[in-house]
């Protein structure tokens, strides 16, 4: 088994909270097609596929030896016919519970992950971790994110792959807070346009996060869930995500009986979706950046 860490893996550890072990609660739709996503990085990455800005197509059709990868480059291959980008992370997410699966059978047997019931932790806190392409030491992913984006060198190119992925995808939420995705926004932004191969992968991506956007929208204004329940919803997803026991320890915002909260559900009734934040320096609500509507 390989020991280098694949997009899709760092993507996995990425969403695990250290403390609780627990994922965050992203919709499944939207991790799904993250998840398709970087496995197309990642074959790009190892020449497996070619894209230009519309288009996918197959390289060289050797397969990696990287379980998740190679699932999905079996799928790729079986079909004759040249396909857009789009229709290939649409298809690879139809298949994202068994390409779950085998990612996370992957991390537990590089002992980074490791099942305790329902519950998934990780396997490791400082334990180095070699990577042997730059022989050096892989720091625990949140903390390499942070660290390429609050510093001015110029990361490896592996790791501007995945700013790309985690900006267009809105995962930097799970790592930044708002506050400070707006002070680095330049910063983010300029890694996330230099990585050339997954241009057109994360080109199909904000079409599609845009589209997973409009149709929550749809069901609100159908009835399907009301503004009450998303809100709800969101609450939930961000005591996973500060790790907060007690609703009375929630910020203003999202502390129920309060007079933000009543706020909050306003600007949920007005805007159709619970992609939102609140900056408390300004006293302003805003849609989530990933949702290419700011």
């Amino acid at each position: 088994m390989e020991t280098q860490l694949t997009i899709p893996e760092e993507l996995f550890l990425l969403t695990v909270n250290e403390k609780t072990g627990r994922k965050a609660p992203i919709r499944s739709t939207k991790f799904d097609i993250l998840l398709a996503s970087s496995i197309l990085m990642e074959l790009a990455l190892r020449n497996r596929i070619d894209t230009d800005l519309n288009y996918l197509i197959p390289d060289r059709p050797e397969f990696t030896g990287v379980p998740v990868l190679d699932q999905a480059l079996e799928v790729i291959l079986a079909n004759p016919t040249q396909e857009k980008i789009t229709y290939w992370i649409l298809k690879l997410a139809e298949r994202a519970p068994r390409l779950r699966a085998t990612l996370v059978s992957g991390l537990i047997g590089k002992g980074l992950l490791r099942m305790d019931q329902e519950r998934v932790f990780l396997g490791f806190s400082s334990k180095k971790y070699p990577i042997p392409v730059q022989d050096k030491e892989i720091f625990e992913v949140k903390t390499r994110v942070r660290k390429m984006v609050t510093s001015s060198g110029l990361p490896d190119f592996r790791d501007v792959v995945i700013i790309s992925v985690a900006w267009y995808g809105g995962l930097l939420n799970l790592i930044f807070s708002e506050e400070e995705i707006t002070e680095y926004r330049n910063r983010i932004e300029q890694l996330a346009k230099m990585d050339l191969i997954g241009q057109a992968v994360t080109k199909s991506l904000r079409e599609l996060t845009l589209s997973i956007v409009f149709s929550m929208r749809a069901k609100d204004i159908m009835g399907i869930k009301s503004p009450e329940e998303k809100l709800g919803d969101l609450v939930e997803e961000m005591k996973a995500l500060m790790q907060i026991g007690d609703d009375s320890d929630m910020p203003e915002w999202l502390r129920k009986g309060t007079a933000q909260y009543k706020e909050t559900l306003a600007y949920i009734k007005k805007t159709g979706t619970n992609e939102i934040f609140y900056n408390a320096k300004t006293g302003k609500y805003g849609l989530k950046t990933w949702a290419g509507l700011r």
